[in-house]
């Protein structure tokens, strides 16, 4: 790692600066949280003389997941992505669409299992008492 003081020539960042940097990035990332270790260990016990070198590499892994993928299970179901990486309005829509689609369907299993059919009853009868709770309250008040 190179010292403090020392600056290099051109405006290439020290390796100090570099690691400052990585440390401050990648603080609310926690699927990045052993690149912080890293950093944090090389900035807390420097070794004399050593130098952290970076290796540039071409993209070895790909774009980001969903991002220009519309092929079901590798990206977010019913999402299509642009190439910056947004999802499209489309895609929002439907899945949307879906999701409500599959709460209306669980409610409807719901209601038809024999919990449900029960629960609706017992709603029922609450829902039949009360009514005539009420007229009882609304006959006692028109009373003189």
């Amino acid at each position: 790692m190179t010292d403090d003081a020392t600056t290099p020539t051109d405006s290439t960042p020290s390796d100090r600066e570099v690691l400052e940097t990585v440390v401050a990035l990648t603080a609310s990332r926690p699927a990045l949280a052993a690149v912080r270790e890293a950093a944090s260990s090389l900035l807390a016990d420097p070794e004399p003389g050593v130098t952290v070198d970076a290796e540039i590499v071409d993209d070895p892994v790909g774009p980001p997941v969903g991002v220009g993928v519309t092929e079901p299970g590798l990206a977010a179901p019913g999402l299509t992505w642009t190439t910056d990486g947004v999802p499209t309005w489309d895609g929002v829509r439907e899945r949307v669409e879906r999701r409500s689609g599959t709460a209306m369907g669980a409610a409807e299993l719901d209601a038809e299992s024999a919990a449900g059919r029960t629960e609706a009853e017992k709603f029922a009868e609450r829902e039949r008492a009360g009514k005539a709770r009420l007229e009882e309250i609304r006959k006692s008040m028109r009373r003189p």
